[in-house]
């Protein structure tokens, strides 16, 4: 049964009591005040309460006496149970007006949690499932293939996935759909079993983060493979892009294979941290990765003359020891932009 709590009790007082020139108290199903525009009486009995409580019906009380004072007091009931009571102190002639007011702002209340609840513990069951079919150890059992099934996936057949990262608060709900899970407050991953869907899904993100960067994974038996997939590509795509927003595991497969064994390396760390707070010198390190090391393309699309790139590129070998014309050192480097962005 749902139960009233003293804050909610307290916020429908203080909301209320600033457009009725009169006090109002909420009691508990037992008519003990949780909420009360008189702070001092919060926490004691209300016995006009517990007369409407016993009578289930509004009560009335026309004059103050010993334990009571004179006002209106009415039930509010929910699914054949009393939940609380509503009670407002004045002239009952003045107050009666007033009494459904306040009783349908709680009841609108209550409604709003419950269907908070509802939704919160959908959420949450979601969480839980996304939770197991990511990890590599779960088998699928039938009663977690018909949990999918909720879900719109069928474990049975193979999947990709869409990671998702954002500078922004992602929504619960990406795509609007049923197999759309928030990993995080800025990030999200949709299970797709229809490639032709791939494409449909990314307009849909981008409509609503377009600056939100996306890693599609392969076509694989185990989500939880294809998760792993899309999350080395995004590393591929934040360390060697600067300008693109979406990347595929299928064309960067080699390196983002080879950035695991990669991951926390020391000596890559240590390279990052040299450059790390030199964008001039990682972005130009990215374009000439993205322009095949090829230099006048890369000193066009940076907008810079030859000699300047020259200058950076040597800047680079003097402050890493590694240079960037040398393939076997260009490979450190680019584990570096790879580290730099765990």
């Amino acid at each position: 049964m749902f139960e009233l709590t003293h804050d909610q009790a307290q916020h429908i007082v203080n909301r209320m009591m600033k457009d009725i020139p009169y006090n109002i108290n909420i009691m508990d199903p037992t008519g003990i005040i949780i909420g009360s525009g008189n702070k001092e009486r919060i926490g004691t009995l209300h016995h006009g309460a517990v007369k409407a409580i016993k009578l289930r019906k509004v009560v009335e009380i026309s004059k103050d006496e010993e334990f009571v004072k004179k006002g209106i007091n009415l039930p509010i009931e929910l699914n054949g149970n009393i939940v609380g009571v509503v009670g407002i102190s004045g002239e009952v002639k003045e107050t009666r007006p007033f009494g459904n007011l306040v009783k349908s702002a709680v009841i609108l209340l209550i409604d709003q949690s419950i269907a908070l609840e509802k939704e919160n513990l959908k959420n949450n069951l979601k969480h839980e499932f996304f939770s197991l079919i990511i990890n590599s150890d779960t088998t699928y059992t039938k009663e977690l293939m018909n949990q999918a099934l909720i879900y719109d996936i069928h474990l049975t057949k193979p999947s990709q996935v869409i990671y998702v990262e954002s500078p922004n608060e992602i929504v619960e709900d990406i795509t609007k759909s049923l197999s759309s899970f928030k990993m995080t407050k800025f990030s999200a991953c949709i299970v797709v079993q229809e490639a032709d869907r791939i494409e449909a899904l990314q307009q849909v993100i981008k409509s609503q983060h377009p600056d939100a960067l996306i890693a599609i994974s392969k076509m694989n038996d185990s989500i939880s493979d294809g998760l792993l997939q899309a999350k080395s590509a995004m590393r591929v795509l934040k360390g060697f892009f600067s300008n693109e927003t979406t990347i595929s595991y299928s064309k960067c497969e080699f390196i983002a294979d080879m950035a695991k064994f990669h991951k926390n390396d020391a000596k890559a760390e240590r390279l990052a941290h040299l450059l790390e707070k030199n964008d001039e010198l990682i972005k130009t390190l990215q374009v000439y990765l993205n322009c095949n090391l090829n230099a006048n393309e890369t000193a066009n699309r940076l907008m810079i003359h030859r000699n300047t790139l020259n200058y950076r590129l040597n800047k680079i070998q003097t402050i890493t020891d590694k240079d960037p014309k040398n393939i076997l050192e260009l490979v450190e480097l680019m584990f570096m932009l790879i580290n730099r962005v765990i």
